[in-house]
């Protein structure tokens, strides 16, 4: 689609046969540098988690090896990786990490070096919920309109949400009518969560909902009756997709643009926070991931969107702008801000390629050779143009559909007579004599 490449400003190849999927990359400033100056974590489903802050240096080979902040080995596969206000009475950045049957929070810091190695960095364990049950995904946000601090809110494979709030366990509930997980994603503006459900519909539960809803000891059945005092849960409003979504999202870089975007299999959703439909996007490729990011434009949003013929595409909302050739299929996009560049893409691959790049062209050195200008000479240009239409005109006019033959006969026959032959035969000159009676 597009001649363009991404422009590759730093790139790091992460270990060997280690898998990785769009959970396991984030962006922040997870150290609390106080610069504003983010960092890239990424961890694997082999348990290994890395803190870079990539920069370009050019005079050394070892430009991976200076990026890295932190490498650690944990126990547990990492399915998604989260920095956010996670402490109470803590208004520091954290790292959340979602494990299956584990959520771990943890501190990084940074201690300046004495020695040209540099600083050291340290994870330090925060606090750990032991799961009951096998995650798969999680969100996290101001529940409730709570400011100051995160709650996170994790997604079971049985469709069980599960709320935490800091170090203690809220509450947790059962989605109606579950079968599989879809993704899930919490709106501030209206306080609620969304998912999309095994039906192929977008579903909003409000926070309030969920919180007097049944008790979710166990697994509910809907045919029972409910206990005294309880509350059946149901969907604040629903959205017919047709098809199961890859990836949801929530901008919420403005206020004024209050958008819920769906990445689909075949279509790209964009609704309001009341479930109406702003404008929807038939894609003619298959995704693999997408990211709203905030528009020059007032009323327009602009969107990453990778897709699996190693393409990173760039519109602003249903119009393509942009379109740039990458050398994976990313599984994960991320807008970042180094010291040294802002507005970063940055890109995972599921076996480990990380890639930060920028969009357009690398500027042309090239320099025409001047020629020697000479004034045309029009009377020279005029007879010449003539000449040439003289000929078209006596080439169109005595043109046939079969060529013309030569005026003298190209077949030409010649008889010769050999002057050396027999004589006679005496056979044929005998006279015969005949008598009358």
């Amino acid at each position: 689609m597009s001649l363009f490449k991404a422009r590759d400003w730093w790139s790091a190849a992460l270990g060997e046969g280690e898998e990785f999927d769009q959970g396991c990359l984030c962006v922040g400033d997870v150290d609390n540098s106080g610069t504003g100056h983010d960092k890239v974590v990424v961890g694997s489903y082999m348990g290994m988690l890395r803190i870079f802050s990539p920069h370009t240096n050019k005079s050394s080979d070892g430009s991976v090896a200076d990026a890295q902040l932190l490498e650690v080995q944990l126990q547990n596969a990492i399915i998604q990786v989260e920095v956010g206000k996670f402490v109470s009475c803590s208004e520091l950045l954290h790292l959340a990490v979602l494990h299956p049957r584990k959520l771990s929070v943890y501190s990084v810091s940074g201690t300046a070096g004495n020695v040209e190695h540099g600083d050291q960095y340290q994870l330090k364990l925060i606090y750990e919920h032991n799961l009951q049950r096998t995650a798969c995904n999680m969100t996290y946000g101001t529940f409730g309109g709570v400011t100051g601090h995160h709650s996170l809110c994790i997604q079971s494979m049985d469709g069980m949400l599960m709320f935490f709030e800091q170090d203690s366990y809220s509450f947790g509930r059962f989605l109606p009518g579950f079968l599989l997980p879809g993704p899930l994603v919490y709106n501030t503006r209206t306080d609620s969560f969304l998912t999309v459900s095994s039906a192929r519909q977008l579903e909003s539960y409000k926070y309030e909902t969920l919180a007097v809803a049944t008790e979710a000891e166990s697994r509910q059945d809907p045919d029972l009756p409910l206990k005294t005092g309880s509350k059946r849960l149901t969907p604040d409003w629903t959205f017919v997709l047709g098809e199961q979504a890859l990836d949801l999202s929530l901008p919420s870089f403005s206020h004024s643009s209050s958008s819920i975007f769906v990445l689909g299999e075949r279509n790209l959703y964009c609704l309001r926070d009341n479930g109406q439909i702003r404008f929807m996007k038939k894609l003619e490729f298959n995704p693999s991931c997408f990211l709203p990011y905030a528009s020059v434009t007032d009323g327009t949003t602009n969107l990453l969107l990778g897709n699996h013929t190693n393409m990173l595409l760039v519109y602003q909302d249903v119009t393509l702008k942009w379109a740039a050739q990458l050398s994976f299929v990313p599984v994960a996009v991320r807008i970042a801000n180094f010291p040294e560049l802002k507005g970063v893409v940055v890109s995972l691959s599921s076996d480990g390629h990380l890639l930060c790049s920028y969009m357009g062209t690398d500027p042309s050195f090239f320099s025409t050779p001047k020629v020697d200008a000479r004034e045309a000479d029009y009377e020279q240009v005029d007879a010449e143009m003539k000449k040439l239409q003289k000929f078209i005109r006596e080439a169109t006019r005595t043109q046939d559909i079969l060529p013309k033959t030569d005026a003298e006969e190209d077949l030409i026959v010649t008889a010769t007579v050999s002057s050396s032959m027999d004589s006679p035969s005496v056979k044929h000159t005998r006279t015969h004599t005949f008598s009358t009676i």
